[in-house]
């Protein structure tokens, strides 16, 4: 699993610390959930109880193309730092 480090090889170099402040940057994930109707809401609704997201602010659930599958999209900004 580890190989040994006996040939001689330096270890990898880590970067020195910034020392300043880094500013806040906002970066948007897009999530997609694929499936049935009911498994879209139900997973939805359990994203809500966890805080993640309202339910309104997913996309109304779409047609994928595959039999009885549909798709729900939420792009959501988040505050990196």
């Amino acid at each position: 699993m580890f190989q040994s480090n006996d040939l001689g090889a330096q270890p990898p170099t880590v970067p020195p610390a910034q020392t300043g402040k880094r500013k806040p940057r906002r970066e948007k994930v897009t999530n997609v959930l694929y499936g049935s109707l009911e498994v879209l809401d139900r997973t939805i609704k359990h994203l809500h109880t966890l805080h993640y997201a309202d339910p309104d602010d997913w996309s109304d659930p779409i047609p994928s193309g595959k039999d009885s599958q549909w798709m729900a999209v939420l792009i959501k900004h988040l505050l990196i730092e």
